[in-house]
């Protein structure tokens, strides 16, 4: 079953909430943000939304994340900015 953009948004949502909360995660998780982020890119809907402006950020995000040696210490650095993205994700998902 393909998702929606409101269900990719919420997945996305999901997945970034629990490194913010948790402060870890998973290669996995982040190749599933990366993959998230491109296919959301493909959505008109995305270009008109304040959402453009941060997709490239969190599929850098996902793609460092994979490959990094230390995971958490990728995800903590970048603690700031998961909670500017979850509030634009979370506004942007009517």
């Amino acid at each position: 079953m393909a998702l929606n953009t409101n269900n990719q948004l919420d997945l996305l949502h999901d997945l970034l909430s629990l490194h913010a909360e948790e402060c870890c995660g998973s290669a996995s998780e982040c190749e599933q943000i990366s993959r998230l982020i491109r296919s959301l890119q493909q959505h008109p809907s995305i270009q008109n939304s304040d959402l453009v402006q941060i997709v490239d950020v969190i599929d850098q995000y996902g793609t460092l994340g994979a490959t990094s040696n230390n995971l958490d210490d990728h995800i903590t650095k970048h603690q700031p900015e998961i909670e500017q993205w979850l509030q634009v994700i979370k506004d942007s998902n009517h």
